[in-house]
């Protein structure tokens, strides 16, 4: 297997089609087709199904365009890194995030070194929580934006001062928009858009002292703003955090709820993790700015990337 089989798999499986991948890639149909049965022999296992005019993907073969993005993404981040000219702080910073108003906080602090700096620039890569947490510890991103706690075998942190702060979305005209604050109660027998990270780690089904089966959910999201489309599509009340609301929106409203339901935002990065200059230079920034504002950081005894 080498990098140039992968980089033209995924042309395959993004083309769906081996003819069109071979034009694509400027390269002889028979020829294309070679490498790729030279990667499902290395791998002793089917990877494309092969029809007339459509070619599409085994369980093995999304499983590998799966794992050959992300070695494709850090051969590209390694790549870059190793041309920074060293004279002076330069490069992307990768950063993985969801959506959360504590990017406020990182762009603060990421201002300040491009100020000085200007050949530093952040690069963010979005993604729900979950992938978030995947980017990071597979070394795709520098550090990422979490919420909630991670395995600190793992992966080192630090708490920012923000909190996601959850609220109900829903229309002005909806029979509960008239309320000063919602309950589980109020909520509990209403289609329901919930976030999904918040449904997996438990804490939904505790705050709605309820199991996941016995809620009226019709939707889960990753991302804010699909839920906010399937609100004003009238499909049910999103619980989403209340810091990402447009509050100029005339058609929506977003209720407190209570008991009040919020989530830490953590900053994260692998253990032995190695830094290119510019991401040890914004980290450290983060880590003064943690430290002047008695944010409660993780492993505060080694102020060094570990």
């Amino acid at each position: 297997m080498d990098l140039q089989q992968l980089q033209n798999f995924l042309i395959v499986a993004q083309e769906e089609n081996i003819t069109h991948a071979a034009e694509y890639l400027h390269i002889t149909q028979p020829a294309l087709s070679r490498q790729m049965q030279t990667l499902e022999k290395e791998f002793g296992k089917q990877l494309l199904i092969r029809e007339n005019k459509k070619t599409t993907l085994t369980k093995d073969g999304v499983l590998l365009r799966k794992r050959a993005n992300d070695i494709v993404n850090l051969v590209n981040k390694t790549s870059a890194e190793m041309s920074e000219d060293n004279s002076d702080l330069a490069g992307q910073i990768l950063l993985g995030v969801s959506e959360t108003d504590a990017i406020k906080y990182i762009g603060h602090c990421a201002k300040q070194l491009i100020d000085q700096h200007p050949k530093v620039s952040l690069k963010l890569l979005n993604g729900d929580n979950n992938s978030v947490l995947r980017m990071v510890n597979n070394g795709l991103v520098d550090i990422g934006l979490y919420f909630g706690e991670v395995d600190q075998n793992i992966f080192n942190q630090i708490k920012l001062p923000q909190v996601n702060r959850f609220g109900a979305l829903m229309p002005k005209n909806h029979p509960l928009a008239d309320k000063d604050v919602l309950t589980s109660t109020d909520l509990v027998d209403e289609p329901l858009i919930l976030y999904q990270g918040s449904l997996d780690d438990g804490t939904l089904p505790e705050w709605f002292q309820r199991k996941t089966s016995e809620l009226n959910i019709v939707a889960t999201f990753g991302m804010y703003m699909s839920a906010k489309k399937l609100v004003e599509s009238g499909l049910g009340i999103a619980l989403i955090f209340d810091d990402l609301v447009d509050y100029q929106n005339d058609d929506l409203v977003c209720l407190p709820i209570e008991p009040a339901l919020e989530t830490n935002v953590n900053l994260i990065w692998k253990k032995y993790q190695v830094f290119s200059d510019s991401s040890q230079a914004l980290l450290s920034l983060i880590k003064d700015h943690s430290i002047q504002k008695n944010i409660p950081s993780i492993n505060k005894n080694s102020m060094t990337p570990n």
